[in-house]
């Protein structure tokens, strides 16, 4: 029963992250098509929010008052300030992906997990096992063997800062999950994220000048706000159930490149070299080692 309950956040984190792969292939359409993260936020939002809201209700797992506690005025700075973090991290997100190739962007946010494993030493109590740490060093090798040191950024070199900052930012929004109180639900605290993501998105929308997406985008950014919310709520709950096992947990994001390999070659005629895949089989090997280490 208790492996059960172990696994159960790897599941839910490694699903989520796969979905967040999908999503992030429809986003680099988008920016093809000429679509900004402030259009994805007024319109792609509003989708998040009712596919939230909806399994909320079916599951009753939503918490009205914690919603109301969160947007009230005394409590209302560290949303805000979770708010405007998330907003950089999906225009950071964006411009990545318009600038560079899905693999590459996703390479680079595969540095997730480590800065995950580094916060998780200096602000929790968790004492990650040997093998925790092993499969972390095993993943980021498989980083450094698809980046490959002798890849010319000729060209994209200044947009390289841009998936860093998702994946220091990523991992600080799980920590922040991990941090709530155990009575705390993700839906209620999805809700609040991406009502201010809203908000802030129509006033930048505005100021932008009313890009009004066609038909087609819009469906691409519903279905993109769908996964969004999917992904969102996988990733939020299993963080919420891996207390004490942060870094293990954190090792799933892994997952995401492969995922992300299979789609570039797919949909964008990307090519990765022999040394991509050898570095995705170091990453899903990390993946799996994690599932049988055991946290002091």
């Amino acid at each position: 029963m208790d492996k059960n309950k172990n696994v159960l956040p790897l599941l839910m984190v490694g699903t989520g992250i796969i979905l967040f792969s999908v999503g992030d292939a429809i986003f680099k359409v988008l920016t093809s098509l000429g679509i900004y993260w402030w259009d994805f936020l007024v319109f792609g939002v509003p989708f998040e929010i009712l596919t939230i809201f909806i399994i909320a209700l079916v599951s009753k797992n939503f918490d009205r008052k914690q919603v109301y506690q969160e947007l009230m005025p005394k409590r209302f700075t560290f949303p805000i300030i979770r708010g405007l973090i998330s907003i950089v991290a999906i225009a950071s997100l964006f411009i990545s992906l318009k600038e560079l190739p899905l693999s590459l962007t996703t390479m680079l946010i595969q540095t997730t997990p480590i800065w995950m494993g580094v916060i998780s030493l200096f602000s929790y109590s968790e004492k990650p096992s040997y093998l925790t740490i092993i499969s972390i060093f095993l993943g980021m090798l498989g980083i450094i063997i698809i980046v490959n040191p002798t890849i010319d950024f000729n060209g994209v070199g200044k947009y390289l800062i841009f998936p860093i900052i998702v994946a220091v930012i990523n991992a600080l929004m799980n920590l922040i999950i991990t941090k709530r109180p155990n009575d705390a639900k993700p839906m209620s605290y999805a809700i609040v994220l991406f009502i201010l993501n809203g908000f802030a998105g129509l006033i930048i929308w505005i100021y932008f000048g009313y890009n009004f997406p066609t038909i087609y985008e819009l469906i691409l950014i519903s279905i993109s706000g769908f996964i969004g919310a999917i992904a969102f709520l996988f990733v939020s709950y299993g963080y919420s159930i891996a207390r004490g096992h942060f870094a293990r947990t954190g090792v799933m994001g892994y997952i995401q490149l492969p995922s992300a390999i299979i789609l570039g070659i797919l949909f964008f005629n990307e090519n990765p070299p022999l040394t991509a895949y050898l570095g995705s089989v170091l990453i899903i090997l990390a993946g799996l080692m994690v599932l049988n280490s055991k946290s002091n």
